[in-house]
């Protein structure tokens, strides 16, 4: 890795991280301060603010309007309908959210959230036939303990009446509708009431909360997927495909009345919640902040992969305790003191491993990048379109034998003959012809 490449990686998870932090402060400080707000409301203006700094940067980065105009009616129609299927799997997911909260309180729905590492984890081997090796395993399972022994401290403070948890929920390129928070302006007997008051989970409750993580999980790494498979279309298009489309079932979801406390989309978009809205700086801020994450989150998933930006997640969340000690004076306990070190540890485990290998579905044997197999100037054994293995090798002038146009194996046996008659047999050459 160049210098310029690990400088450009180094500052996109600077400021994943910084963002990420940012925002879980902001929550805080609204918590602590009792400013509410309608997360349906926030939601739908940061997807707007993304669809526009999308547009932003792209007249900054790939051009002006006539090459937005072109590249639109070259793959904008193909990508929106592949961008349907991450938008479409979030929307599920934020449904099921709103479902699944009325079986549990946000704090144990983030508690048994924590598993979304693992899972991702499997659907990122599956989608890109990438093996992870055992050590990779013992890191991540080491980094989802100790996230789950700080959810677990979380909802304890909680039954004690401390300060009201805040428990995020950080999609891969934008802010979940079902983002769960626990709002501090309501007392901890009410909470113990209303907890109370919750039906008691079923079997059916655990399962759908294992639907929801599939989901989430499916949609973000499959929209990493979509940016890495498709390396042609710049990344503000697809961003701009992705955000387009995020805000139609969004829309749709308020249109059947899926929002905060079943708000009718004229009073969820009406110009006193939005002037609610706006009129807290710290709103406003927060806002900003999501939707520049989620523009930043997307090249995350280019240069890294959506393991890694659990990981990162991971790293956050039990960051957080840290910042909220220095800026409101939270306190801290040994159970996070622990979390933070098994966090680190397993991160600092996971990436002392070597990339993950990849594994071909035709040859367990193929490891590395996907790569361009007609790209000879490695050295690297090739593979032709007969599907045999044939050696990489430079003849004298401009005939590579790997590069040339061929109608079959017969091209390559005429120049080995020609050029090679003593490293090639000629009854090798006649048999490879008759055999092929």
């Amino acid at each position: 890795m160049d210098r310029h490449s690990h400088r450009h990686k180094s500052i996109i998870f600077f400021l994943f991280m910084t963002l990420w932090i940012i925002y879980g402060i902001l929550n805080q400080y609204n918590d602590i301060h009792s400013i509410t707000f309608d997360p349906t409301t926030i939601v739908w203006c940061q997807e707007f603010l993304k669809i526009i700094l999308s547009l932003l940067l792209f007249y900054i980065q790939d051009g002006g309007l006539n090459i937005l105009c072109s590249q639109v009616k070259e793959h904008a129609r193909s990508m929106l309908v592949w961008y349907v299927i991450p938008a479409g799997l979030y929307a599920v997911g934020d449904v099921l959210t709103y479902v699944n909260l009325r079986s549990f309180d946000p704090a144990t729905l983030h508690l048994l959230g924590e598993m979304k590492l693992c899972v991702t984890a499997i659907v990122h081997q599956c989608l890109f036939k990438k093996m992870l090796n055992r050590w990779h395993w013992v890191a991540l399972i080491i980094i989802t303990v100790g996230c789950i022994i700080k959810a677990v401290d979380s909802l304890e403070s909680n039954d004690d009446g401390d300060d009201a948890i805040t428990t995020t929920s950080i999609s891969d390129d934008n802010f979940d509708v079902g983002d769960i928070r626990a709002d501090n302006n309501t007392s901890t007997d009410n909470g113990n009431e209303e907890r109370a008051s919750m039906p008691q989970p079923t079997f059916f409750s655990f399962a759908l909360i294992g639907v929801q993580i599939m989901i989430t999980t499916i949609a973000g790494v499959f929209n990493e997927k979509l940016l890495k498979d498709k390396p042609s279309i710049c990344i503000n298009l697809q961003n701009l495909c992705l955000y387009i489309n995020g805000m139609m079932f969004l829309t749709l979801g308020m249109l059947l009345g899926i929002s905060e406390h079943n708000k009718p989309i004229q009073e969820v978009l009406s110009p006193s919640s939005l002037e609610a809205l706006f009129s807290q700086p710290s709103i406003l801020f927060m806002a900003i902040t999501m939707s520049v994450a989620g523009v930043v989150t997307s090249r995350f998933l280019k240069v890294f992969d959506s393991i890694q930006k659990s990981v990162a997640v991971a790293l956050v969340v039990v960051s957080l305790p840290l910042s909220s000690r220095v800026l409101f004076g939270t306190p801290i306990t040994v159970k996070m003191i622990v979390s933070i070190v098994m966090v680190v540890v397993g991160m600092q485990l996971y990436t002392l491993q070597p990339a993950p290998r990849r594994v071909d579905h035709k040859d367990d044997g193929f490891d590395g990048e996907e790569e361009e197999m007609d790209d000879v100037s490695d050295g690297k054994d090739e593979i032709d379109e007969t599907g045999l293995f044939l050696p990489a090798f430079s003849i004298p002038g401009d005939c590579n034998v790997a590069n040339q146009p061929h109608n079959g194996t017969e091209k390559y046996a005429s120049v080995l003959q020609q050029e090679l008659p003593e490293r090639v047999p000629q009854s090798s050459i006649n048999i490879h012809s008759e055999v092929v």
